[in-house]
């Protein structure tokens, strides 16, 4: 039976953590900027019916309402637009904080492989002096 050293066990306990976080990540990823929710798609159709009804309102019966419904159909596009940049920047957070983590995974593993070199030369310089 083959003994593994501390080392070894603490560097596969290591990379499983990674991979348990990638998992956390990706998950991460699908739950923003993907296909919009339920609660998103609910929305934008009762915002649809609310503006079409008040422009339809304003057309058909415009000397009983007066500009009022125009006014608010107007007030309610305004809010959707807000409502949009408010999603986007959040969206934009969420991307930037990925891309953060990914720079932060990508410099470490650097400074491993440049260890892992200088180690190989280490022992290679070792093997050809006991040669």
């Amino acid at each position: 039976m083959k003994t593994f050293s501390e080392e070894y066990l603490n560097r596969a306990e290591q990379e499983i953590l990674y991979d348990l976080q990638d998992e956390k990540l990706q998950k991460i990823i699908g739950s923003f900027g993907g296909k919009p929710t339920k609660k998103d798609k609910i929305l934008n159709v009762v915002f649809i019916i609310l503006v079409a009804a008040l422009f339809v309102l304003e057309i058909f019966w415009r000397k009983v309402v007066g500009t009022v419904a125009l006014d608010l159909a107007v007030f309610l596009i305004s809010v959707k637009l807000i409502y949009l940049m408010h999603t986007q920047a959040r969206v934009n957070h969420y991307q930037f904080w990925i891309l953060t983590a990914i720079e932060m995974k990508t410099t470490i593993m650097l400074e491993q492989l440049q260890k892992l070199a200088s180690q190989i030369e280490t022992n290679q310089r070792s093997q050809n002096a006991q040669n």
